[in-house]
């Protein structure tokens, strides 16, 4: 939308009171109406488009003034603002106003030589004008990050489609990125209200604009024809699927609300790949029972994913990824679902509504409706789900292809995959990702010598979002040595004056412990102690471990080719860790094919007496994992010898107790029974086998402790977590 050239404005009387004052013609609507004021904010857009911005938050365009020369600058490089105030004020016009110094509500004056006030922009009671260009007010939006100095202005982002847009257009907004100005507070406020800090960091404002949220905001958004078209293909692939009937409203009909999502899609480098619009089901808005039943949809795990690229590496499998499109559109319903019209379809919501046939995203039962059927597709065509984890898939024989499935993602190893690949396209609509790149938000890279997953865009962006970027970097994730306590009540007001979310910290940290990063399964472990009631030590802890990725955000797993599929594990806990409570620490962790796939870090449940008695538990937590991991291993004929698992243990006792004849009735060990005999069992049946390990050799020790600088670089090193090169190349794991 341009400035509304046509309007050819009729020339002004010039004011007998005061040479130097200074009136403008602007345009509000339908109308054009006249402004004087004492202090007026005036701006050029690039385009050449010149603006009023009101303190009450709105801009009109100015169509002409009654001086030749103004004092407006175009919009500098930078965006900042050009105050005018060459404008006298007239107390006359303006009798509720006094000698007010502050911005005042914008004044009105109509074409005729009649002056009316008012008070509000959109109410003027004017005479017509005639044939004039209607050009909505532009709605200003503030953002009061962090107070500046009053002799700064806030910058002003003009969006593109403001040029663009009919005049007849709804009302657009200016984005005023920045604090709001001093003088622009026009209401009764008390300044101590006024959090004098960006509530949330600046990395989340920027990312807000990458989608719209609204279906509104997507057809008016600069990029409106990609967002428009999404929404088009959406609509199409449910009338390709045959998703929904429209049938005639019933009052009687339980109608289930519709919202549309949209998402930027950007790969590992943070290139755009597609806008893509999906229409979502307000589930929330659904009645067990009614028009839902069982829920539960089962979910990978993370364990098996790294198991399984540890075996494709070491028997140099092909490791490829497909995406099912619109996954959900293919699952029948067996309930009777009723959707109300959702926007963007031409059907009248008034008479009409659609029943379901099949499921879309947010219904309730869509996850396990799609599971079921991709499930039974799959079984159709001779693979097995696998009785430990059921988001597991294979098929043996002359091809054998294992799969992992995470919703509408699969992960596909094999010799050959591309048969399977054709299989699964005659049946579903599928996007052919090739060689796997990024899984689950994992980089995945293949060289001649092994496999690596790492986190580090991940990583940058958490830095960004809480502006470490070019922190200094430390050597270990948390100070060796030190404990966190509960935090005094002065602490936990010193936190809360940050008003910044410190389960959400842990959250993002928590993803990378999980996922590609045993060296943070610690410390994430000691910060989650804290989620309900943090302290500002706990909070600059959470700093330190930012500050520790900072110098290793390059560092990764990784799983070298042609190795045997063995297992090996460590175990090892901290006997009274916790000050408060003196529980202990369990850390146990296991390798295949030479490489990491398992770790654990966790809390006792309950109080050991003795070193040995927290080392048990932590044997026995160990076995139950070991136990699932090697008979899945089986089942899916990835381990093919039934060898007894090497378990090294650092605590003598703990081996003499699971290897001997003991007494139950000693004291030290009555309690514990039943776990001592899990473990004798265990050992006898050879399952496992206890090996000592000196506490110096012992690899799951950061598991349980903050330690040094060279006791994790050591470890990392030999569980092969090293530094990536961006070449492929990759390095020991130096904390310097």
């Amino acid at each position: 939308m341009g400035s509304p050239k046509e309007a050819i404005a009729p020339s002004f009387k010039k004011p007998d009171a005061c040479l130097a004052h200074r009136t403008f013609l602007i345009s509000t609507g339908l109308k054009q109406s006249t402004l004087q004021h004492s202090s007026v904010t005036l701006f050029r857009s690039h385009q050449g488009t010149t603006y009023l911005l009101m303190s009450s938050g709105k801009a009109y365009p100015l169509v002409s003034s009654d001086s030749e020369r103004l004092d407006v600058k175009p919009l500098l490089p930078d965006r900042e603002v050009v105050v005018a105030k060459h404008v006298t004020f007239r107390e006359d016009v303006f009798p509720s106003l006094g000698n007010s110094t502050h911005v005042a509500e914008p004044l009105l004056i109509p074409l005729t030589e009649e002056t009316v006030t008012t008070d509000e922009v959109g109410s003027v009671e004017s005479a017509g004008v005639g044939d004039i260009p209607s050009v909505q007010p532009l709605e200003v939006s503030h953002s009061p990050d962090r107070q500046i100095d009053a002799a700064r202005t806030p910058h002003l982002e003009v969006e593109e489609s403001l040029m663009r847009e009919p005049p007849s257009g709804p009302p657009k907004r200016i984005k005023v990125i920045g604090p709001r100005h001093p003088t622009l507070i026009s209401c009764d406020l008390d300044c101590s209200n006024v959090l004098p800090y960006s509530r949330r960091p600046k990395v989340l404002i920027s990312s807000c604009d990458d989608a719209p949220r609204t279906y509104q905001g997507a057809i008016k958004s600069p990029n409106s024809k990609k967002w428009m078209g999404s929404i088009s293909k959406e609509l199409g692939s449910m009338n390709r699927l045959d998703v929904w009937d429209v049938v005639d409203l019933d009052p009687k009909f339980k109608l289930v609300g519709t919202t549309w999502v949209f998402k930027v899609k950007k790969d590992h480098l943070g290139n755009i790949m597609e806008h893509k619009a999906r229409l979502c089901a307000q589930g929330f808005t659904q009645s067990a029972g009614i028009d839902f039943g069982q829920t539960y949809s089962p979910t990978g795990r993370l364990n098996l994913l790294r198991s399984l690229i540890a075996f494709a590496s070491s028997r140099r499998l092909q490791f490829h990824q497909v995406d099912i499109k619109s996954a959900f559109l293919n699952a029948p319903l067996a309930e009777t679902v009723y959707l109300a019209i959702p926007q963007g379809l031409n059907i009248d919501r008034r008479k009409h509504c659609l029943r379901l046939k099949k499921a879309i995203y947010g219904l309730k039962q869509a996850p396990l409706a799609w599971y079921e059927r991709l499930r039974t597709w799959l079984q159709s065509v001779g693979f097995s789900s696998c009785v430990l984890d059921a988001c597991v898939f294979y098929r043996m024989g002359t091809n054998p292809v294992w799969l992992y499935i995470h919703v509408d993602d699969i992960a596909i190893f094999g010799k050959d995959v591309i048969g399977f690949k054709k299989e699964l396209a005659n049946e579903f609509e599928i996007k052919d990702l090739g060689q796997a790149d990024l899984l689950l938000g994992i980089k995945i890279t293949h060289s001649e010598d092994f496999v690596s997953l790492d986190q580090q865009h991940f990583t940058e962006s958490l830095l960004d979002l809480y502006g470490m970027s070019n922190c200094k970097a430390v050597s270990t994730p948390l100070i060796p040595g030190v404990h966190l306590e509960v935090a005094s009540q002065e602490d936990v007001e010193e936190f809360q004056a940050l008003n910044v979310s410190y389960r959400s910290a842990i959250g993002c940290i928590n993803y990378l412990s999980t996922a590609t990063r045993p060296d943070l399964s610690y410390p994430v472990s000691a910060l989650s102690q804290f989620l309900e009631n943090p302290g500002i030590r706990h909070w600059k802890a959470f700093l330190h471990v930012l500050k520790y990725l900072k110098g290793t955000q390059d560092i990764g797993l990784t799983y070298p080719k042609d190795i045997n599929a063995t297992i090996v594990a460590y175990t090892d806990a901290d006997w009274g860790n916790c000050s408060t409570t003196r529980r202990s620490v369990t850390g146990f962790l296991a390798t295949m094919c030479g490489s990491l796939v398992l770790w654990k870090t966790r809390k006792q449940p309950t109080v050991s007496l003795s070193t040995y008695e927290a080392e048990y538990k932590a044997l026995c937590d160990l076995t139950l994992e070991l136990m699932w991991l090697k008979q899945w291993s089986q089942e899916c004929s990835i381990l093919t010898v039934d060898n007894p698992i090497p378990v090294h243990e650092d605590n003598q006792s703990c081996i003499n107790a699971a290897k001997g004849d003991c007494n139950l009735n000693n004291k030290r060990m009555k309690h514990i029974d039943i776990q001592l005999h899990f473990i004798k069992e265990a050992i006898s049946s050879s399952f496992i086998k206890l090996i000592y390990t000196l506490t110096s050799d012992m690899l799951a020790n950061f598991l349980t402790k903050s330690v040094g600088r060279a006791n994790l670089s050591r470890a990392l090193n030999s569980l092969g977590v090293l530094r990536l090169g961006e070449s492929g190349d990759v390095e020991n794991t130096d904390l310097d």
